[in-house]
């Protein structure tokens, strides 16, 4: 998507303390700031873990809590570096993701004033019923409305993940 950041963070995970934590919890708190009682303290415990993880499912990494290279990149730029474009025959853990975000719309639908945009099955696969959710989604957004989620597109993805995912918060 972006020219990669360099950061030399190390790896963390609960149970590690330390400066590189206080500038973890001071990120999630930019970035996540709807997470109750995180606090900048220098341990990694279990509120910072949930912060990690809600992160994390939000720019469509795996949300496992613990803060590599790839969480380090996304909690700086604000957003997934190493995201592929996407277009009708892609398969992968990549497509459900997006389906899912799709699909979840509709539940937000009524909460938030989001649309449903998605209705086939999440499959992993990036067949017609994706292209024309992924269609509708470009242009309800005023996207380039061609079918591949390329960087603008995730970008716009990455933001409605983020208002659906309060939903269930």
């Amino acid at each position: 998507m972006q020219t990669a950041v360099q950061t030399k963070q190390p790896i963390l995970q609960v149970g590690f303390a330390g400066l590189a934590v206080k500038e973890l919890q001071r990120l999630l708190q930019k970035r996540v700031p709807d997470v109750q009682g995180l606090k900048v303290d220098g341990i990694f415990g279990e509120t910072t873990k949930l912060a990690v993880q809600v992160f994390q499912q939000r720019v469509f990494l795996k949300a496992d809590g613990i803060v590599g290279h790839n969480t380090w990149e996304a909690l700086y730029t604000g957003q997934r570096q190493d995201l592929p474009a996407l277009r009708r025959g892609c398969y992968g853990s990549e497509v459900a993701r997006v389906q899912k975000v799709l699909k979840l719309s509709q539940i937000a639908q009524q909460q938030l004033g989001l649309k449903g945009y998605y209705f086939g099955a999440v499959d992993s696969d990036f067949g017609i019923k994706t292209e024309v959710a992924v269609k509708l989604f470009q242009q309800e957004n005023k996207l380039v409305t061609d079918g591949v989620i390329g960087p603008v597109t995730w970008t716009a993805l990455m933001e409605l993940n983020t208002r659906v995912s309060h939903v269930s918060l």
